[in-house]
C-alpha cells in the first residue's frame, strides 16, 4: 500500500497528473455543483481532487486505505489512514463520498463499499472512479490507473448493487492517451469531448454516481392472515 501511495503522489505532481485532475475534476463538478454546508469524504488517493472542493464544503477528509503509519500526509487538509473494512467514522456522517484508487486495490471491494454505505447519509451520494477494463490506461503500470483490478461498466454496477447502492449515472472518461497530450489543456479537452461522443465505452476510467438503496436489504413484512376454525372448541372443566 505504501508503494501505491507514493507512486500516486509522484504521478499527480507531474503535468500529466495535473491534466488528469483537470479532466476528471470537470466531471466531478458536474456531479456535485454545490457542496456548501456538506461533509465530503475521500477514500483512496483523493487529495488532488479534494483540493478544489475544500473551500466549498463544510468539511473534507481524505482517507488513505491501509494500516501503515508512515504514509506521508499533507497538512493542506484533514487526512488519515484507515482500514477499508471498518471506517472510523460515525454512521451517517458524510453527505458525499469520493472513491479514487480505492476499489481496484482494496483487499475486499464488497467490504469497502459496505463500509462506505454505513457512513454515507441516507440522502448522500457516492462518486466512484475506477480503471476501465476496455481503456488504454489500465494496460500501463506507469500510472496509478494501471494498478489493481480494472472493471467494466457492467462489473462495477453489479458490485455496487450488491452493496445496496443504486447507480444513477455510469459512463467513461479520460480519453486522451497517457502522457503527451495531457499537458495541452485545450487539446486534451477536445479529445475528451470527441472520445465521449465517438467511443463512449473506451475511456480510461469508469465514473459512476450512486445513492443508497435504503430498501434493498429490508425484508418484507409478513401480511396478516385470517384463519377460520372448522371445529368448534368447547372448554371443559
Amino acid at each position: 500500500m505504501l508503494d501505491e501511495v507514493r507512486s500516486a503522489d509522484v504521478f499527480y505532481d507531474t503535468s500529466a497528473g495535473a491534466g488528469v485532475v483537470r479532466l476528471l475534476g470537470r466531471r466531478l463538478a458536474d456531479c456535485w455543483p454545490d457542496l456548501r454546508g456538506l461533509n465530503v469524504l475521500g477514500l483512496g488517493h483523493t487529495t488532488p481532487f479534494l483540493a478544489d472542493l475544500k473551500d466549498q464544503a463544510a468539511l473534507t477528509v481524505a482517507a488513505h486505505l491501509g494500516t501503515l503509519p508512515d504514509v506521508a500526509l499533507s497538512h493542506r487538509q484533514a487526512e488519515c489512514v484507515v482500514s477499508g473494512g471498518c471506517l472510523p467514522f460515525p454512521d451517517l456522517s458524510f453527505d458525499r463520498i469520493l472513491m479514487v484508487h480505492a476499489l481496484e486495490t482494496a483487499p475486499s471491494g464488497r467490504e469497502l463499499l459496505r463500509s462506505a454505505w454505513k457512513v454515507l447519509r441516507d440522502n448522500g451520494k457516492l462518486v466512484l472512479i475506477v480503471p476501465n477494463r476496455r481503456g488504454l490506461w489500465a494496460w500501463s503500470d506507469t500510472t496509478p490507473y494501471g494498478q489493481g483490478t480494472p472493471y467494466s461498466q457492467r462489473q462495477v454496477c453489479r458490485l455496487l448493487q450488491e452493496a445496496m447502492f443504486h447507480v444513477e449515472m455510469c459512463e467513461t472518461a479520460l480519453y486522451p492517451p497517457l502522457f503527451p497530450l495531457l499537458r495541452h489543456t485545450r487539446l486534451s479537452a477536445a479529445i475528451e469531448r470527441s472520445g465521449a461522443a465517438v467511443l463512449p465505452a473506451c475511456g480510461g476510467v469508469v465514473i459512476l454516481e450512486a445513492v443508497k438503496n435504503l430498501w434493498g436489504g429490508v425484508p418484507l413484512a409478513a401480511g396478516k392472515r385470517e384463519f377460520r376454525l372448522r371445529r368448534r372448541l368447547v372448554e371443559t372443566g
